[in-house]
């Protein structure tokens, strides 16, 4: 896909900092990096839930406790014209997910301390009651349209008709003898949890209090589809006789992605299959406000998990299924109808931001209405018109805040919680940059440039080259919680975020083009970027680093077999033998799309693009980062990188974490994590 590049890009991005700055940097030009202490300590609000006349937002608040090694989510309601929340969780309890009753008076949420359950809270009178008492807990609660009902999921026992028989089979399960595990199928563990026979399963009770059913009894299949799902994937009737929900059946789960939008009626009944026939993946159902279409977002291409998620919705009357824009080449991330229907708002991923969509339902048009910043977790009140919605918002230089907005396009949406502003005011972050070069086959690519702190354009600064994972994925201009630019920048270091093909926001087809070309024209993309970099007049060319996490840790490990420009490599959980990888990861559509089957039917790809063919050539310090609970990338994976380097006195060190997954959580960890991979970049690029 051939896009303008930035004709005026590189002569941009050697011009003085001040002159480059979109907008004034929240942070002091004259106070303190950003350090790992207090990165941690930003609060981060997120789950934005405005009351149905607008006037009110409910939101979770997650804090960092260093010390405790651990983090707390509260709840906290606000006015939109107040400049502070009011938390109104329990200390003992905590508080997430609020979700408004339809006439405003109430909040139901999930406790977050302990065994979860479902609450309710009545902001009038400030008093709180507990609806649910189940062992196996409650999640995701979403009220029914008149507010007499509420659905929410719990993982049970799958058989089981009553919590009576869920306390007993887990009774059992701990006082087995031997902890041994028999399998007959696959995914008998996924992200970083093993299969313990329990099934998320869809539940109903009166708002008012009582028994809790479960509406799914004998159904064998999670709903929402682990590990990343949540209330989004089920949605109630608007006549409250049957709920929507996502599921994937059948056991070939670890190499279809077939997901499908089931019904149960809320009286009893057999789940039916409303999406029989779409072979990709569907989710996230949601009825329109006159009941006659049940919405969806899919995913056409069986196997491929990244393919193009497209907004579509069955006719209830008819059965027909249509997709609703037309001429859009970007994926759908959320959406909802507004307020009354018939038209929808929708958030979609383009060009390194999260930007927010109006569609409209009759024509499929679709117009970019908020695009100067990020905007996801939307949410929209019920009545007023124009709309009034709530989301959160970051940046690379600023922290996720909630803000508000009036859609009528006359006014700049408004920061509603001020939650890291005085930790910012103290720091000295710089804005990001886009910049733009061509790449293989003479196509545009785009990356995100940061400037360290206290950046002087007269100097020059060694510089780390950022490689994101994915492979589709791609680098935003967000604060991130993990893999954070500020982060990298604060030792002081130029950083370049790259967005080489494969790449998400810039078309489908840009996506695409990585699939089987692993360590190809991708590469060739990343390179001709170092090297518009490299040419900056404030870059050290000899003091270059990269770093990169899952696939950007595959290219990281191929890079080191293929240059040796850089002086020090950071690996975190990367693929370094793509045949042995694809025999212990848990969800084997993912390697079997991208490298064209499994490796025994054709193992070409596998061969070609596995970085243990090249590790004879490795020259460059390496630190290799790894974790016991990652069963995308299993650990083994970072061990064998390990021991080719060390095998051939490449200097080199591993980081082994017995407790995290895919993604390092844990603060204490996250400490080890940044103090570890700063000392290694600076020992190399700061000699």
């Amino acid at each position: 896909m051939k896009r303008t590049i930035l004709v005026a890009a590189l002569a941009a991005l050697a011009a003085p900092l001040a002159a480059q700055q979109p907008a004034p940097t929240p942070g002091a030009p004259e106070g303190r990096a950003l350090d790992v202490r207090t990165f941690l300590a930003f609060d981060k609000p997120s789950e934005p839930a405005i009351s149905p006349d607008g006037r009110w937002v409910a939101y979770t608040v997650t804090t960092t406790d260093v010390g405790a090694n651990r983090r707390r989510q509260d709840l906290f309601l606000q006015s939109v014209d107040s400049a502070a929340g009011r938390k109104i969780s329990v200390d003992s309890l905590g508080g997430r997910s609020a979700k408004w009753s339809p006439d405003g008076r109430l909040l139901a949420y999930i406790s977050a301390r302990g065994t979860p359950q479902v609450w309710i809270y009545d902001p009038a009178t400030r008093r709180r009651r507990q609806v649910t008492t189940l062992s196996t807990g409650a999640d995701g609660v979403i009220w029914s349209p008149t507010g007499r009902m509420l659905a929410f999921v719990s993982s049970v026992y799958p058989d089981c008709a009553d919590d009576a028989c869920n306390r007993h089979q887990a009774q059992e399960a701990d006082q087995r003898p031997s902890k041994g595990r028999v399998i007959d199928h696959l995914l008998y563990r996924h992200w970083m949890s093993w299969d313990d026979g329990t099934r998320s399963h869809l539940f109903v009770v009166p708002a008012a209090g009582g028994v809790a059913r479960d509406l799914l009894v004998g159904w064998q299949w999670d709903t929402p589809v682990a590990p990343f799902g949540g209330s989004a994937d089920y949605a109630w009737s608007p006549d409250e006789r049957e709920l929507a929900f996502t599921t994937k059946t059948g056991f070939d789960q670890a190499w279809t992605t077939n997901n499908d939008i089931y019904t149960v009626p809320v009286a009893g009944g057999p789940p039916v299959n409303q999406t029989a026939g779409m072979r990709g993946a569907d989710a996230t159902p949601l009825y329109s406000p006159d009941g006659r279409y049940l919405a969806f977002l899919s995913q056409e291409r069986a196997g491929f998990e990244a393919d193009r998620v497209r907004l579509m919705v069955k006719d209830r009357q008819s059965g027909q299924v249509r997709e609703v824009t037309h001429d859009f080449d970007l994926s759908i991330s959320e959406y909802g109808w507004a307020p009354g229907g018939p038209d929808l708002f929708a958030v979609a991923e383009r060009h390194q931001r999260d930007i927010l969509l109006h569609i409209v339902f009759a024509t499929g048009d679709v117009h970019r209405i908020l695009t100067d910043r990020n905007a996801a977790q939307l949410s929209v009140a019920a009545t007023p018109t124009p709309p009034v919605m709530a989301f959160v918002s970051d940046a690379i230089d600023r922290p996720a805040e909630v803000y508000t907005w009036v859609a009528d396009h006359r006014q700049l949406p408004r920061q509603l919680t001020h939650l890291t502003d005085a930790r910012v005011a103290q720091l000295a972050m710089n804005p990001a940059q886009e910049f733009g070069w061509i790449g293989a086959n003479g196509d545009s690519c785009f990356g995100l440039l940061l400037m360290p702190p206290h950046f002087d354009a007269t100097r020059r600064y060694p510089t780390v080259i950022l490689i994101h994972g994915g492979p589709q994925g791609a680098w935003l201009d967000q604060f991130h919680g993990r893999w954070n630019a500020q982060m990298f920048a604060a030792p002081g270091y130029v950083v370049a975020m790259l967005n080489p093909r494969g790449s998400t926001g810039f078309g489908q087809r840009f996506t695409d083009q990585i699939s089987r070309d692993w360590g190809g024209k991708v590469y060739e993309d990343i390179m001709r970027g170092v090297d518009v970099v490299a040419a900056l007049p404030y870059v050290d060319t000899a003091r270059m680093g990269a770093a990169g996490g899952s696939y950007g840790s595959y290219m990281v490990n191929w890079i080191n077999g293929h240059t040796d420009r850089f002086k020090a490599l950071v690996s975190h959980d990367g693929d370094f033998d793509l045949v042995s990888s694809y025999g212990a990861t848990e969800e084997l559509w993912f390697p079997e799309w991208d490298l064209g089957g499994p490796p025994w039917q054709d193992i070409t790809d596998y061969e070609r693009w596995s970085p243990s063919r090249f590790a004879g050539r490795w020259h460059t310090p390496t630190l290799v980062i790894h974790s016991a609970l990652d069963f995308r990338v299993p650990d083994t994976e970072g061990m064998q990188t390990f021991t080719a380097l060390q095998r051939q006195g490449v200097p080199s060190r591993f980081l082994y974490f017995p407790d995290e997954g895919h993604w390092v959580g844990k603060p204490q960890n996250q400490i080890l994590w940044w103090d570890t991979v700063q000392d290694w970049l600076g020992r190399y690029l700061h000699p």
